[in-house]
């Protein structure tokens, strides 16, 4: 029973994490789009013993498969830009790779099964080789947690080589770092916070090198890449509306975007434009700190320039760029009655997905590679399932052509993913 509660609070984490930031069931570069438009998920069946695995779908409903069996895996599914292979990790922690049809099944890595262990994963450009973090809490209040890199030729785990591991924590306490590992797209690059500097390396382990001098003392909220890796944006502060910074990875300069009150972002959530010109984010203009009166704003980080694009301040999530940077798709509502929708950031015209099912928790969406369709799991509740059950969908991109995707036995989707 304990495992269950454990798995499905992963489950939670990682639909969270997709949601919200946007880092999950990431592709990296420029995918070519799949002509017969493929999804990838992950499904659990409860029953006398919980099962979890990665399926494949076409969106009009045809030809489900299972590409794995007696995993348990972890809601997070890692494409490879051309489509033929992908990564992912279980509830040990254990990292694998494998074709695109299922076969050639690979463990790289062999969870090391510490305190609050967390995996993150990343395809070099090139697709041979894996970059892999592992964050670890400390067995004890005494002893010091680590993070740690790791690089794998994804032939074995004999192929997989531990590049460094850095000691947080512990008492006395150690901070040989102060912020996670936050790996480029192409996966060759990372970079951390230490000593109130900003430092990148490559994932190799060579040409260490000092950016600039963070921004301040605190934790940064997030950190994230630029499409193309040339930039990383960096919301920074204790407050809820927290500034916006601009790190040019070659130039070593850093930014502040934020000269305005209405240029901070709520929580420090952004999110990138695909073609690498915009962030959006959310702001809060009123008192009242609950995330109940946000707006969506746009900021172009070359001229600065600022557009509100909602005019009724709400409970926003979720923010996600279409392909061609031309709409964003984002949530409306409280946790149990949100509703999908896009907007256009030129026209601001809204548009309700799915306005035909009732509001409920949607957990994550994530636009197809060519930009014509979206998929989203959303909570529904039956007779049958009365706390609820994860439903898979499709519609294209004006709402049309709504398909469930899922079946009656799926209890939990999660990890929904474009296949390249």
């Amino acid at each position: 029973m304990m495992r269950l509660i454990k798995f499905l609070a992963l489950i939670l984490l990682g639909l969270l994490s997709a949601t919200i930031f946007n880092f999950s069931n990431a592709v990296i570069a420029a995918p070519k789009v799949s002509q017969d438009n493929r999804l990838t998920f992950v499904a659990t069946k409860q029953g006398p013993k919980y099962e979890s695995n990665i399926y494949t779908i076409q969106t009009n409903g045809s030809a489900r498969r299972q590409l794995t069996k007696n995993l348990n895996v972890y809601p997070t599914i890692v494409w490879l830009n051309n489509g033929k292979r992908l990564a992912f990790f279980n509830d040990a922690y254990d990292v694998y790779t494998m074709n695109a049809d299922g076969s050639k099944l690979t463990k790289i890595f062999s969870g090391a099964g510490c305190k609050a262990d967390s995996i993150e994963i990343q395809w070099l450009l090139n697709g041979q080789k894996l970059a892999i973090k592992e964050s670890c809490d400390g067995s004890t209040l005494e002893a010091p947690g680590g993070v740690s890199l790791y690089l794998s030729d994804t032939i074995g785990t004999q192929g997989t080589k531990l590049i460094q591991r850095w000691e947080v924590g512990g008492i006395p306490p150690k901070a040989e770092i102060s912020s996670s590992l936050y790996l480029s797209p192409n996966g060759q690059q990372v970079v951390f916070f230490k000593d109130k500097s900003i430092w990148q390396m490559n994932t190799d382990g060579s040409n260490l090198t000092e950016l600039t001098n963070a921004p301040g003392d605190d934790y940064p909220s997030q950190v994230i890449w630029s499409p193309d890796g040339t930039q990383i944006a960096i919301s920074w502060g204790k407050d809820n509306n927290q500034p916006i910074y601009l790190l040019n990875v070659k130039n070593k300069t850093l930014t502040n975007l934020s000269d305005e009150p209405q240029k901070t972002a709520y929580s420090g959530i952004i999110s990138w434009s695909l073609d690498g010109t915009k962030l959006a984010y959310y702001h809060n203009q009123g008192t009242d700190y609950s995330g109940k009166e946000l707006d969506i704003f746009v900021l172009d980080v070359n001229q600065k320039a600022v557009k509100k694009l909602t005019s009724k301040p709400g409970e926003y999530s979720g923010l996600q760029w279409s392909p061609d940077s031309k709409l964003i798709a984002f949530t409306s509502g409280d946790y149990s009655q949100k509703k999908l929708y896009t907007i256009s950031i030129d026209r601001l015209k809204l548009t309700q997905l799915s306005s035909q099912l009732p509001p409920s928790e949607i957990n994550s969406f994530n636009w197809s590679l060519d930009g014509k369709k979206i998929s989203f799991i959303k909570t529904e509740k039956t007779k049958k399932k009365p706390d609820g059950q994860s439903v898979l969908y499709v519609s294209n991109r004006d709402g049309s052509k709504l398909t469930k995707l899922s079946k009656s036995d799926d209890s939990y989707i999660s990890a929904q993913t474009w296949q390249p």
